[in-house]
């Protein structure tokens, strides 16, 4: 018997009689270490750090139901002949329809508007702007940068990318690849889009030095993760009006409290960190996993492994 491990249901997906698919969770995982029939696991990343100090020698397959994995032991895993693979694009269209909504709620200057308050209209004349011409930089041109990218194609703005790695791509103009462009750059762009993941070099990357060098007008859209800001300059720079604003959707604590510092500032708008949430979304998940999940039970090639050996 091979067992399949899932914190997620995988009720619908068919697997061959001698394949038993068990629920669980990060708690009650320990209850199958030193098991040899356990051949793949389906969890968060939590999971992972859990799962990658059992004794499972007959696992192949760790599967993330997340597109991010920081703190998950990719080379540990990769020492003990297990692969892991993340969720790929399952999320890059949620979150890519979360940022331009979040640049068109900035543009259209709704955050300020107090018409839920007051019974005489605003309409904001002198503030409201258009994407169309604006310059965006998007900061982590993978899945979900280029889905983004290629849904602020339709409104004619100028569309950049920052990314050491990535390689060049139809739906960017340019594509900056170093710190010091960066901050030459910078000053160009009127929205600036972090999909960046935390790391050891992307954690504090956008700080003092970054905010410096854009424009007073300058937006920023977050929807990769916090740690990539440097909090304390990112909030200053806020504050003071050194930027122009911000949209928020990434937070250490989800739900977001009500005592974040960011929730005063008139020039945030904060999310509730469902920018990649919808129904759509489970049913690609659950389709993502249950291919990977398949070929590594019939010994095929899985899809987006996260620690090849380069």
């Amino acid at each position: 018997m091979k067992i399949i491990l899932s914190d997620k249901p995988l009720t619908g997906c068919a697997f061959a009689e001698d394949v038993q698919v068990k629920r669980t969770s990060l708690k009650a995982l320990s209850a199958f270490d030193g098991s040899q029939e356990v051949v793949a696991i389906a969890g968060s990343r939590a999971m992972a750090q859990k799962a990658v100090v059992m004794d499972l020698p007959g696992l192949k397959l760790y599967q993330l139901t997340s597109a991010g994995f920081d703190g998950v032991p990719c080379e540990a895993f990769r020492e003990k002949g297990v692969d892991v693979a993340n969720a790929g694009s399952v999320y890059s269209a949620p979150i890519a329809e979360t940022v331009v909504f979040g640049l068109l709620y900035m543009a259209k200057r709704l955050h300020p508007n107090p018409n839920n308050r007051r019974l005489k209209l605003q309409r904001h004349y002198a503030q409201i702007t258009e994407l169309a011409g604006k310059k965006i930089l998007i900061m982590g041109a993978g899945n979900i940068g280029t889905a983004i990218a290629s849904r602020l194609q339709g409104f004619e703005a100028q569309i950049d990318g920052y990314d050491p790695f990535c390689p060049e791509k139809p739906e960017y103009g340019k594509m900056i690849r170093s710190r010091e462009q960066l901050k030459q750059g910078l000053r160009e762009y009127d929205y600036i889009i972090s999909t960046l993941p935390a790391n050891r070099e992307t954690e504090d990357f956008i700080n003092s030095e970054l905010f410096d060098c854009m424009k007073n007008t300058a937006v920023i859209v977050n929807v990769g993760r916090k740690a990539v800001f440097n909090e304390k300059d990112f909030y200053q720079a806020l504050k003071s009006k050194r930027i122009g604003g911000a949209v928020l959707d990434m937070f250490e604590k989800l739900p977001n409290p009500i005592t974040n510092p960011f929730r005063r500032l008139s020039n945030v708008v904060v999310l509730p960190g469902v920018s990649a949430i919808s129904q759509e979304v489970n049913a690609r998940l659950k389709a993502h996993m249950y291919r990977n999940l398949q070929a590594c039970l019939n010994g095929d090639a899985i899809q987006n492994v996260i620690n090849k050996k380069v």
